[in-house]
């Protein structure tokens, strides 16, 4: 992927919260010392790490963005489970961090992906987990997007799909946080649900 208009770019700010229009435009493909002290305080990595990562990245996407097969190259390398265990869930935090969907994202938003999902506390994590699963971004999980999640934290967790059926396993989920039984689970259910069933948590969130 080629830099269209020729222009160097540089990394501004970047949250998942915001839209991407919202961001610090890129104007030189280069790290400054603000980038650094921002990224080294989210991520808890080191400015070397950083420098490193970054220098990987840019040398694979020097139009400045990451597709989504380039991403899980990335986020597989900075975590610690194999990758091949890794492929379904990195996909679902891609596409969260998608806002735009245009099948790209930028360094700092990457690096805070890695972040919101490798450092926060347990809320941050339960809270960023639901946002990764809600496909359709309407606020609920379905029994549908319930069970493409226990597909994914199957392969995860390395668990044989034919002896834990992820369309049972959803249902069972489904019944335990549903507690309005309306045939979805809030972003409030998924979370105070989680905080108090510790083995559902560690079965259905994968940023421990």
């Amino acid at each position: 992927m080629g830099n269209k208009t020729g222009k160097t770019k540089k990394f501004g700010r970047a949250s998942h919260h915001k839209n991407k229009s919202e961001f610090t435009p890129l104007v030189d493909q280069i790290l400054t010392a603000r980038d650094l002290d921002f990224l080294t305080s989210q991520t808890g990595r080191s400015e070397n790490d950083i420098k490193n990562l970054f220098q990987d990245f840019i040398s694979n996407n020097p139009d400045g963005q990451l597709d989504q097969n380039e991403f899980i190259r990335l986020y597989t390398k900075l975590r610690p489970e194999p990758p091949e265990m890794l492929e379904k869930i990195s996909r679902f935090v891609f596409k969260a961090f998608d806002l735009d969907q245009n099948g790209t994202i930028d360094f700092n938003e990457f690096m805070i992906s890695y972040s919101l999902t490798s450092r926060g506390d347990l809320r941050q994590k339960l809270e960023y987990a639901f946002n990764t699963y809600d496909r359709d971004k309407n606020g609920f999980l379905d029994k549908n997007e319930l069970k493409e999640v226990i597909y994914g934290m199957l392969d995860l967790l390395g668990a044989d799909e034919k002896t834990n059926d992820p369309k049972l396993l959803a249902e069972q989920c489904m019944s335990e946080l549903d507690s309005s039984n309306d045939g979805r689970v809030s972003k409030k259910e998924f979370i105070d649900g989680l905080s108090r069933n510790y083995s559902m948590r560690a079965f259905l969130c994968p940023f421990n």
